[in-house]
């Protein structure tokens, strides 16, 4: 046998040695293709999920605000046409309904330095109709519906106050006092609730109080010019702020603090408040 031919065990084994190590090359390759592909679909997976969760999470409150927009229409129907009720459907998708946020409207005569000088006082005290889902908050507040995300509260649509130039001047006032009906004040959960509004009373206020000028300057010094004053309680103070303000023709020497906002009524020698309650239930 020559010597080229001879297969020893020498060789034998280097022969499986190659053998091993193309195996071994075989079944890390395969190891790393697997897991390169696993890593990459987890990584789509999660943020295509995430992105999917948020686009879910921005349409459920996008539902909301629109079924709050048919709440608004509804209030204001009750307010103008004298509809004796109303009801609009939410969807809660997890979120929560609920009547607990407070607001309180002061409208009084005072004098240059701020003291009340009459007992003509007219005083408000509101529930808010709120639904909450996270830092996002949709609601109805004295005739305004808004939106509140973290610390940022904006009207999407704002109070009917109106003023006019002529003889008199003259100033309307509507407020849509909501406070809790015969129902439930909070719905959690899921599934659609029904905010049903049924009317309770409608109150008028007038001023000047009869016998007073808000324009005229007193005999007594201290009592100086009288004005009409509008103060707003609200955990909302600041988007109040903005909207009188804004509201020139309207308001004047507007100024605010972290829970309240206080303004002068311009045109003030007929102002007219008109109050109408609104009892609120949830209803599935």
């Amino acid at each position: 046998m020559s010597p080229d031919r001879y297969t020893g065990p020498s060789k034998i084994r280097g022969w499986l040695s190659i053998l091993d190590d193309r195996g071994v090359s075989d079944v890390v390759g395969y190891v790393l293709v697997f897991a390169l592909v696993t890593a990459t679909i987890t990584s789509v997976f999660a943020i295509g999920m995430g992105g999917i969760e948020d686009r879910r999470d921005a349409e459920r409150v996008e539902n909301v605000e629109r079924a709050f927009d048919v709440l608004d229409d509804n209030l204001r129907d009750l307010e103008r046409y004298g509809d004796p009720s109303r009801a609009t459907e939410v969807r809660l998708s997890g979120g929560e309904l609920s009547l607990s946020s407070k607001t309180n409207v002061t409208i009084e005569q005072v004098d240059d330095n701020g003291t009340r000088i009459s007992e003509n006082v007219t005083e408000v005290n509101s529930s808010a109709v709120t639904y909450t889902r996270g830092e996002t908050t949709i609601g109805y507040d004295m005739g305004a519906r808004f939106r509140t995300d973290g610390d940022t509260t904006l009207f999407r649509s704002e109070p009917r106050f109106v003023s006019a130039e002529g003889e008199p001047n003259r100033t309307v006032i509507p407020i849509v006092r909501t406070r809790p009906g015969d129902g439930p004040e909070t719905a959690t959960g899921d599934g659609t609730v029904q905010i049903s509004a049924s009317v309770g009373e409608v109150k008028r206020f007038e001023y000047p109080e009869d016998g007073i000028d808000p324009d005229e300057i007193d005999e007594i010094d201290e009592i100086g010019e009288i004005r009409i004053r509008i103060r707003i309680e609200s955990p909302r103070a600041d988007a109040w702020e903005r909207y009188l303000d804004d509201t020139e023709e309207v308001f004047s020497n507007v100024s605010a603090d972290e829970n309240e906002v206080v303004a002068t009524v311009d045109r003030d020698e007929a102002v007219y408040v008109r109050v109408i309650v609104v009892n609120v239930s949830y209803r599935r």
